[in-house]
């Protein structure tokens, strides 16, 4: 066997177990995903719901530049909670389609 040879096989090995390596850490990062997101959804909507309050609240006192940043705040954790709520159905879908892979490789 040539050097160039050997150098190869041990660099595609070390490349493969990277590989691996990665794609556990990856798996397990769309897992917390998909554990967590729903929480956060929550979170963002409760303080979007308490920022949209107060806004109006500061509106009615005449207090507008408040209410105006409270409206931001409103609008950017209502946002937040929209693609906190997409992460996790792409995340839960991730690991639906992780656990059909491993059906299938079993077989």
């Amino acid at each position: 066997m040539g050097y160039f040879s050997s150098l190869g096989k041990r660099i595609s090995s070390a490349a493969h177990s990277l590989g691996q390596k990665y794609g556990k850490v990856v798996r397990k990062g769309v897992k917390f995903v998909a554990s967590h997101a729903g929480a956060f959804k929550h979170g963002a909507n409760v303080v979007g719901n308490v920022a949209g309050t107060a806004a109006t609240a500061a509106a009615a006192m005449g207090m507008e530049p408040v209410a105006a940043v409270l409206g931001g705040v409103a609008a950017g954790s209502k946002v937040a909670a929209k693609i906190a709520g997409v992460a996790g159905s792409v995340a839960r879908g991730a690991v639906a389609a992780d656990k059909v892979r491993k059906q299938i490789q079993r077989k």
